[in-house]
């Protein structure tokens, strides 16, 4: 298959600019032209932009990207060094899959939590009873610690919690 550069645009969903500036940098390669000039990407040139795109999730830069491809250029000499960065994206996107499984945990927390308070409340029971995390004011009691590092920890109960009721009750 052969795409423009409008076809590739919309396929990656990359902007032109991005696609132009990519192959300006000598990440986007494999890229021939038309007599009039006019970019045509091929299945070289989409498999290349794919890599770079998965690497670029993987938090590395593109200057480690481009050294990347640059170093394929150079032969099985390189192999320690590509694999290194390979494995560096590895871990990577291992920690990114730990912190969404932990996002993951929260929410399915909350989803299963929040249909418990509208169960109650359908049967004609308290929602804040039924799950004290969500209440009038939003959500108090977080079941999370946030590490140094930014990284978001889900605690949650093995049991919910009684809800603490405001004291109705002057001092």
């Amino acid at each position: 298959m052969r795409y423009s550069i409008s076809d590739l645009a919309k396929k990656t969903g990359l902007s032109i600019h991005t696609l132009r500036f990519y192959e300006k940098e000598g990440i986007l390669r494999y890229v021939e032209r038309t007599a009039s000039g006019r970019r045509v990407y091929g299945k070289a040139s989409l498999a290349c932009l794919i890599g770079a795109l998965c690497m670029k999730q993987a938090k590395l830069t593109l200057s480690q990207i481009k050294e990347f491809f640059d170093m394929t250029k150079m032969g099985d000499e390189t192999l320690p060094q590509r694999l290194e960065m390979l494995t560096t994206a590895r871990q990577n996107l291992e920690e990114m899959r730990r912190h969404i499984d932990q996002c993951l945990d929260l929410v399915n927390f909350f989803v299963t939590g929040g249909q418990e308070a509208l169960a109650a409340v359908e049967n004609g029971g308290d929602a804040e009873e039924a799950f004290p995390f969500l209440t009038l004011d939003g959500i108090l009691d977080l079941p999370c610690n946030i590490a140094r590092n930014g990284a978001i920890e889900a605690i949650l109960p093995a049991e919910k919690p009684k809800p603490k009721r405001k004291s109705t009750k002057k001092a």
